[in-house]
């Protein structure tokens, strides 16, 4: 397994269209990976590590959207996480609510919003979701407007039969580090890939949808991607997800 996870990642360039970047979902499902994580945490760097190198396995081996969401409930113990959120504890405590879980923890893995441990767990459940027909197309556009984000999102398929649908939009960052002077990892250099920088509200799913995001000037404007997540309303169960890297926009 570890010798699969060090694959040389292929490079895959999305379409341009003008000054947009224009990519589309394919005919099966993108696993969505969540790992919730702190910066406070002793037991998290193994599980970063791990999805560091999920993130490196070609597309055509295992297509996943890794995200790296960074919970506040460690930050009282001495390190306060700098990529942490209220939101994305709410998050976990919504998915772990959904898995009928009496308590949420860190490292915590997510694979379609169903509770993974282990690694072989993750990739088999990774695996399965690759191998569903997806049940709508996405077609994500991501423009720049001055320091604002402009994603348009396509969304074909027969609603009728699938029922409302949520939306959201992330933005994630990569190639971060952090020298943790206090807590449980102090003293220690901590690296992360994929970590969530912003997550819109939930909204319904329409044919055609419109969002802009305003570029924080702390991202890195060279490790920035963006992410679509379609799922049933409460993340019950998990659609399609479509992401891109966004560097060529950032970086005008």
């Amino acid at each position: 397994m570890l010798r699969a996870l060090l694959i040389a990642s292929l490079l895959i360039s999305p379409a341009l269209a003008g000054d947009s970047i224009v990519v589309s979902s394919g005919d099966k499902q993108t696993a969505v990976v969540e790992l919730y994580t702190s910066e406070g945490c002793s037991s998290c760097p193994p599980a970063d590590r791990w999805l560091s190198r999920l993130v490196e396995i070609p597309k055509d081996d295992l297509d996943v959207l890794a995200l790296a969401f960074h919970v506040d409930y460690w930050d009282y113990l001495g390190w306060k996480d700098r990529f942490a959120s209220a939101d994305y504890t709410s998050r976990q405590r919504e998915l772990g609510a959904n898995n009928q879980q009496r308590t949420i923890y860190t490292p915590e893995f997510f694979v379609n919003g169903l509770e993974a441990r282990g690694s072989n767990n993750i990739l088999d459940k990774i695996r399965h979701a690759n191998a569903q027909r997806a049940p709508l197309a996405l077609q994500l556009s991501v423009s720049r407007e001055q320091a604002s984000l402009v994603i348009e999102l396509h969304s074909a398929g027969e609603r009728e039969t699938i029922g409302q649908l949520h939306l959201r939009y992330l933005v994630y960052e990569n190639n971060l580090s952090t020298d943790v002077k206090r807590g449980e990892n102090s003293g220690e250099t901590l690296k992360h890939q994929q970590v969530v920088r912003y997550m819109s509200p939930a909204s319904n799913l329409q044919v055609n949808n419109r969002y802009r995001i305003a570029i924080d000037p702390a991202w890195n404007p060279k490790q920035v991607g963006v992410a679509v997540l379609v799922t049933s309303p409460g993340s019950r169960h998990y659609l399609q997800a479509l992401h891109t890297p966004v560097a060529s926009l950032m970086t005008q």
